[in-house]
């Protein structure tokens, strides 16, 4: 990913995270996008979406209303998400980087579905989920991640991952395999930065970050 590609805030319905968190999200954003839902929840926040895209059963008349200036935009298309509509019209923009919050929490399907679908847009956005102290990211061939020592990390394989390199953390690997359900959570950094490499596979790292970190932990 270009590190001068724009940073975009995505908002769902699931469980928001805090409102400082949000507000510091969309304040560092080039765009903010809600998804359908998603505006509701920016607008208890007080986040103003520039585009509401989704086909438009969630959203809330008065929040309708309320962000009368954003641009909506209805996709009646019904075999896919509001989170996919949402990453279509990013990704037709090009390459960006993407932090997406409140799409995890409340029904378990949305959760596990919005964990899986976000795979198929990782070749043009660089796509971080994110909430009160954690966030998950796709390691694509290799990550360097910078993160306090003792940080917490977990590594969940979507399918089978091959050629996985741990350095930098308490259970280093040296080219292991990992399969679906064959997880590595609670590892630990003992230096930083640390390094994961996939060499082939969708691996999702997910980085939980102390209390003195929680709402100002790094996210682009």
């Amino acid at each position: 990913m270009k590190t001068n590609a724009p940073r975009i805030l995505l908002l769902c319905n699931g469980e928001p995270p805090s409102r400082s968190l949000l507000r510091r999200l969309a304040g560092e954003a080039d765009m903010i996008v809600a998804a359908d839902g998603g505006a509701n929840v920016a607008l208890r926040s007080g986040v103003r979406p520039d585009v509401i895209i989704g086909d438009m059963d969630s959203i809330l008349p008065e929040t309708r209303k309320a962000l009368a200036d954003s641009r909506v935009l209805r996709v009646r298309r019904q075999d896919n998400t509001d989170l996919e509509k949402a990453l279509d019209f990013i990704s037709e923009r090009g390459p960006a980087e993407v932090a997406i919050a409140g799409a995890t929490g409340g029904r378990i399907d949305f959760t596990l579905g919005n964990l899986s679908v976000f795979w198929s847009y990782t070749r043009t956005l660089g796509i971080t989920f994110v909430g009160d102290g954690w966030r998950a990211l796709a390691v694509g061939r290799h990550r360097t991640v910078i993160a306090p020592r003792g940080t917490t990390v977990s590594l969940l394989p979507f399918g089978s991952c091959v050629g996985v390199t741990l350095r930098g953390l308490r259970y280093p690997l040296n080219d292991a395999a990992m399969g679906a359900g064959e997880i590595g959570v609670s590892n630990v950094v003992r230096t930083s930065p640390f390094r994961v490499t996939v060499r082939r596979g969708r691996m999702l790292l997910v980085i939980f970050y102390g209390a003195e970190n929680r709402g100002a932990h790094p996210v682009w």
